[in-house]
């Protein structure tokens, strides 16, 4: 992972961007503790980027977060991956 990345967290949208392009960006329910969406840019992933995002979700609201429904064969590999 890069060392010049920045996240900022605007209302329940958090972003991860380096010096030159978005690299990540999540949205979720502080409310409900839902992961509404995740995307991170291809050139990026498997990184570490989309943990990074979920972990910095979580330290936000100060608990676990959990996908919303449905979830794809590709995010089930992920959070388990996260919570692995």
């Amino acid at each position: 992972m890069e060392s010049d990345i920045s996240l900022s967290i605007i209302d329940d949208a958090i972003t991860v961007k380096n010096k030159n392009t978005t690299v990540g960006y999540a949205r979720f329910s502080r409310d409900q503790r839902l992961l509404e969406y995740i995307f991170v840019n291809p050139a990026f992933r498997r990184k570490g980027y989309g943990k990074l995002l979920v972990r910095h979700i979580e330290s936000e609201i100060g608990g676990q977060i959990v996908p919303a429904p449905p979830l794809s064969k590709m995010g089930l590999k992920f959070f388990s991956a996260v919570r692995g």
